[in-house]
């Protein structure tokens, strides 16, 4: 099964930024990450805005 997490931008979107952190929640749950690859994974789906708030 293949699991392709959303690209985050960021941007003033709570409704979108919400979606965005369910849809990660529920991947992290069936690959069983730990919070280390949370982290990982997380961040390397994050654009724009929000790539740069990261950094």
């Amino acid at each position: 099964m293949k699991h392709k997490p959303t690209l985050f931008t960021g941007g003033y979107n709570p409704k979108g930024a919400v979606k965005w952190v369910e849809e990660m929640e529920i991947i992290f749950e069936v690959m069983g990450c730990t919070e280390e690859h949370k982290i990982t994974l997380g961040t390397s789906v994050l654009r724009e805005e929000a790539n740069q708030w990261w950094k």
